[in-house]
């Protein structure tokens, strides 16, 4: 065969092929994106959310964005080794927190005062965590104030938050969370399981209202969150229900939340706050503690407090357990679902309270 035969032939053959295959498609119907199908039934997909970009300063927060839109764009603020108390936003994050489709931020606890001052001019849909708990449910801590830069909303869990608290806990009352400007509020609100399970939905309404096309797909995810966390915390008020001591002792009192409703309490190895280094005297007072009853173990977290609550383990010849604050994106939580690394943390103080 000559070349140029050879090349017609070739032609033809391609030819031919691309008719079988566009006469093969023409026999089918057309068919919609996974978007454009889940959009038109309300069902829920890995796209949901995507095109809408959120904003957090805080992991939890993060986290729960990506279960009720797991294709939006969710940006966290702080990062390993930061500081949440005193994240400094740049001009960009500025800008990103005032443009974004969503804002979700704990409220106006001068926890984040850079945060808090970015969320005032926010065009997007906004949650304030401290809003949806309502006034009541926020734990105040006496003896500190809006303008002590050291402790930020820690205390030593001595406080009169509500042991109490009524059956409407974390169901989303809508309070200022300043109502009483005269005492700190300590921010670690997302230990409370109930509290986030109103949180969740709310999450589910902000997103609703940046992209109503997929309003139903939202609500339904926030529903599910909103089950699953206040069936956790049953699950944990039932882990707490037999402890044989009642005191953990931990490198950063950030667990009030978690503990308090049920009758436990935290003590800082430093002290209240937990944030500067511990005393020689400090770790001799707590090492004798320890001893004395019986305490099997110190809670240490990943970077703040971890060299004491590290030497206290071992002088008293304890375990140490770790413990998580929660509050930024560490590495090991990449990918965590937010109930997962609550369960976590429970279960970390139940072993070390010997819980049964």
């Amino acid at each position: 065969m000559t070349p140029s035969l050879e090349i017609a032939v070739h032609h033809r053959f391609v030819v031919l092929a691309c008719l079988v295959l566009a006469l093969g498609a023409c026999g089918q119907a057309p068919t919609q994106s996974v978007e454009e199908d889940a959009s038109a039934e309300g069902a829920d997909t890995p796209l949901l959310g995507e095109g809408i970009t959120a904003v957090t300063s805080v992991y939890p927060l993060a986290a729960v964005a990506e279960d009720i839109a797991p294709g939006a764009d969710v940006r966290l603020l702080t990062s390993s080794g930061q500081d949440p108390h005193d994240l400094e936003l740049s001009p960009d994050d500025r800008r990103l927190v005032e443009s974004a489709d969503v804002v979700l931020y704990m409220g106006d606890l001068d926890f984040q005062p850079q945060v808090e001052a970015a969320v005032a001019d926010a065009t997007g849909a906004v949650v304030s965590v401290a809003e949806v708990a309502g006034s009541d449910n926020l734990r105040r801590l006496e003896g500190h104030d809006h303008e002590d830069g050291d402790d930020h909303g820690h205390g030593d869990g001595d406080d009169d938050h509500a042991d109490d608290a009524d059956d409407d806990h974390g169901s989303g009352q809508q309070e200022d969370a300043h109502a009483h400007d005269d005492e700190a509020v300590d921010p670690h609100l997302w230990f409370d399981a109930a509290i986030m399970a109103g949180v969740a939905e709310a999450v589910g309404e902000a997103f609703a209202a940046a992209d109503p096309d997929r309003a139903d797909g939202y609500r339904e995810r926030a529903g599910a969150l909103h089950d699953e966390l206040a069936a956790l915390d049953e699950d944990i008020d039932a882990v707490f229900a037999d402890c044989a001591h009642d005191t953990a002792i931990v490198s950063h009192e950030a667990y009030a939340y978690l503990l308090e409703r049920r009758g436990l309490a935290q003590e800082g190895i430093s002290g209240a706050g937990g944030h500067a280094d511990a005393s020689p005297a400090r770790l001799a007072e707590l090492t004798e503690r320890i001893r004395a009853e019986g305490i099997p173990a110190v809670l240490a977290e990943p970077i703040e407090g971890r060299g004491d609550a590290e030497a206290l383990a071992s002088e008293a010849g304890v375990d140490l357990l770790d413990v998580d604050p929660l509050e930024i994106g560490e590495a090991h939580l990449a990918g965590v679902r937010f109930p997962d690394a609550l369960r976590a943390q429970a279960e970390a103080f139940a072993t070390a309270l010997e819980c049964t």
